[in-house]
Formats: structure tokens, sequence, C-alpha cells
């Protein structure tokens, strides 16, 4: 099975990001935050991607046009987002990569804890069951992972109020009701705000072998929770 997957991501400089931790931590501190997550989550789909070098195509899925052939965004092939609010965003980019692929997973950068197995386990559940969807669900009422290898229609996405606590209920209700299952991967963090971030280092503490980068992501909030107590 050829499965794409898709990381949702902004460039700093062009566009704000994570606004909601800044507001808790300061601009500079929140910036560091997503660069240590984003170089997390890269390298968990690259070291995937190494493993199943002929089945598993990484992507960028950036929001900026300009910001594609960044050098920052050079690790993978690097796709716009195109216009428009998420769920436009996430239909565009989920049914561009279902052409040319088995499957595809959507994520982003809020949960840098994921390991190499945790997305690994997405793909052998659609292996299993490949009429379904398997949905990684966020504390927050969000989710941090999605993924499919079905045809999906526009509204099964734009019809959901992200960033809202309602997010998942609105995404899975909207699946189930075409008729199609939904399957769950275990609970996790998606980091947003402050009060994110103490359970976010519980969940990288709690890792096994972590990579290179999930320590330094690590350490940087033991320093960060130290000098906010």
């Amino acid at each position: 099975m050829k499965v794409a997957v898709a990381v949702f991501a902004k460039t700093t400089g062009l566009s704000p990001v994570k606004t909601r931790l800044a507001r808790d931590i300061g601009l500079s501190n929140a910036q560091a935050f997503y660069r240590l997550s984003v170089a997390a989550v890269a390298e968990t789909v690259g070291t995937l991607a190494e493993r199943y070098p002929l089945a598993l195509r990484p992507h960028w899925a950036v929001a900026e046009p300009q910001a594609v052939h960044l050098g920052q965004w050079r690790a993978f092939p690097a796709i716009w987002t195109g216009e428009g609010p998420l769920g436009e965003r996430l239909h565009t980019v989920y049914s561009a990569l279902a052409k040319s692929h088995d499957a595809v997973i959507l994520m982003g950068t809020d949960s840098p804890q994921l390991t190499p197995a945790a997305v690994a386990e997405a793909i052998e559940r659609l292996e299993r069951r490949p009429g379904a969807c398997v949905i990684g669900p966020a504390l927050d009422g969000g989710f941090y992972l999605f993924a499919a290898g079905i045809p999906l229609a526009p509204e099964r996405w734009t019809g959901v109020a992200y960033s809202e606590a309602t997010t998942l209920n609105d995404l899975v209700g909207g699946i189930r009701g075409g008729g199609v299952p939904v399957e769950f991967l275990p609970r996790r963090t998606d980091t947003d705000t402050f009060d994110d971030l103490e359970a976010l280092r519980t969940e990288l503490a709690a890792l096994s072998a972590p990579s290179l980068s999930q320590t330094r992501l690590s350490d940087w909030l033991t320093g960060e929770l130290q000098g906010q107590t």
C-alpha cells in the first residue's frame, strides 16, 4: 500500500504560529517551541519513511504558496494547502494526494510526541480495514492525525467547526453519517496553550526511545516550565 503523509505547517515570519501559546509564554518562546516541534515531527516521519522507502511518501503541506520552495521545507516534497479556512485546505490536500496514493495521512506539528510506531499503527489499521477512517483524538476535543484511503466529500471537512471542543465529534459524526466506520488511536495531547505543555512533557518523558529532536524539545520544556514557576 502506497501511503502519503502530509504534515501541515506554517512558515515563521510569513504566518503567525502558535498564537494562543504566544499569549501565555511570549512570541519568541512560542516560536522556539514551534521550531522544536516541527523538527521532532519531521524526524518521526522521516524515520518512518526510511523504514518503508517504497510505501511511505512524506510531504509538507505548507500554508503559504511562496514558501513551498524554501530551504526549511527541503526535507520532504512541499505542496501548498490552497486558500480558504482549514476545512477547505484539509480537503484540498487530502483529495490531491489521494489521486496518486492508496491512503493519505494528515497530521500537524502540535503533537511532537508521536513516534514512528504511533504513525505506523494508523497504516496497519487501514491495511486491516481499508474502508475505514483512522483518527487520533486530541485531549482538547480535536484530532492530531487523520488517515483514510477512501474518497471523502468536501463537506466532510468543511462541515466541521475547528479549534473547538466539538471538532472531533463534528468530524466523526459527518463521516459516520456517510456510512464510513471510524477507528480511534490512543488519545494524546495537542499542544496549543501553556496548560498543554506539562501534559506534553509527561508524554515525551514516557517514550522508551525518544528521538534526538524529541529529547531536545523535552529539555526545552523542562527549562521553560521551571522558568514559569
